[in-house]
């Protein structure tokens, strides 16, 4: 136990000293406080007013006060409605109800019919319910169907809505929790880069400078080497996600302030079925992130040994895993790829990612894309370090 701790010591000492790992580091630091430092410091034209972003929230907190707290239902909506027809200054309190509940949920000629009559006669709702309930309804059930569910699926989120008890919502100021959340993705593709930058090498070196007879034929060669090499690359990995993760959620929640944390998601994704409360998806992509940060680490350390070359493992995790899922979407048509695809890490952190519908199969019911993530990547974890394993136990050195 004693040979193991020094190992990992050791190999821990390997990463931190090369160079390219403090460089990383460094401009990984350097991106998160320049999105703090613009957000306060630059100015840009935000409906119409030069303002910087910090500016801009603070105003909207203040100008919304007067409907903190209340219900979205008919009544406020009328407001909305009425404030349209008055002038700017009035539409002001209404702006974000209008634009992330209103536009995503009522259709484009209702909303332009400029009362809650016209619109729930364009939209076809009854005179007795809610606009926005119903319209959301009519969102999912398209949904649904734009994504090729089947009736078990779509019973399944039926049944889901029919027993919510978040609805109706209360509005609330959700700029902090909001902003933090929306950092997770960020978060996830520079902590990808991160490292397969400071890992790939970690088993690829021995091949590479050809020290690996030397290594494989002493004492600690084999076995214990191994999971020596694993440690390390896997608690470098969780202090430096956690790291980025901090420097991700901090700066949003001290600039934009935690009010919200317990308001539905819904009053920015009014067409989710995923009962989340701002706090909860924040803190379930911030989670997601970590175990999704340890399937990276696993996926470069079994390709830097499997293929004995550094690059493989970065064009692996950064190529395929990152950059792939942000220029190729794959049709829902083909459901059973497309799904395979869409559960890749970066789809499912990302806030897009309460839209989906689609369900995973399993034994006696089904499990929702954010449920059956998290157990993915832990079995896909397992897997990786097991393939990683097997080649380095299998591996002989060759002639040189």
């Amino acid at each position: 136990m004693k040979n193991f701790r020094t190992l990992v010591r050791f190999e821990l000492k390997k990463i931190l000293s090369r160079k390219m790992t403090w460089i990383a580091f460094g401009l990984v630091f350097l991106v998160m406080a320049a999105y703090a430092v613009i957000e306060v410091t630059v100015p840009q034209d935000i409906d119409g007013v030069r303002a910087t972003q910090y500016e801009a929230k603070r105003q909207e907190k203040e100008n919304q006060k007067g409907i903190i707290g209340r219900t979205v239902d008919d009544a406020l909506l009328e407001e909305m409605f009425t404030a349209m027809a008055t002038s700017e200054s009035a539409f002001q309190p209404y702006k974000d109800l209008y634009n992330e509940i209103g536009r995503n949920v009522i259709l484009w000629e209702a909303l332009s019919s400029g009362t809650l009559e016209g619109a729930k006669e364009a939209m076809g709702v009854a005179e007795d319910e809610d606009l926005i309930y119903t319209g959301r309804r009519m969102r999912i059930e398209y949904g649904m169907k734009e994504q090729y569910l089947t009736e078990g699926e779509k019973d399944y989120w039926r049944e889901v809505l029919a027993k919510e008890d978040s609805v109706p919502w209360t509005y609330d100021f959700y700029a902090g929790p909001y902003s933090a959340w929306a950092m997770a993705y960020t978060a996830l593709v520079l902590i990808a880069i991160m490292l397969a930058v400071c890992l790939a090498n970690l088993f690829a070196d021995e091949h590479q400078k050809k020290t690996d007879q030397l290594v494989l034929c002493s004492r600690n060669g084999r076995k214990v080497l191994y999971w020596a090499k694993l440690t390390a690359g896997m608690v470098f990995t969780m202090v430096s996600a956690g790291f980025v993760l901090l420097i991700s959620a901090v700066p949003q929640l001290l600039l934009f302030g935690t009010d919200g944390l317990q308001a539905p998601i819904q009053l920015v994704a009014p067409a989710s079925t995923v009962q989340m409360t701002f706090g909860e998806a924040m803190l379930y992509s911030y989670v997601l992130t970590f175990i999704a940060a340890l399937l990276y680490s696993a996926i470069i350390l079994c390709c830097s040994e499997l293929f004995r070359n550094s690059t493989v493992a970065v064009v692996a995790v950064i190529g395929v895993l990152v950059l792939l899922p942000m220029l190729v979407m794959i049709p829902y048509e083909y459901r059973v790829l497309s799904q395979i695809f869409d559960l890749n890490p970066i789809n499912v952190v990302a806030i897009w990612g309460v839209w989906e519908y689609r369900l995973v199969p399993v034994p006696g019911g089904y499990l929702t894309m954010q449920q059956a993530a998290p157990i993915l990547y832990t079995l896909l974890i397992g897997i990786f370090v097991l393939i990683g394993r097997r080649a380095y136990l299998k591996y002989q050195v060759g002639g040189r």
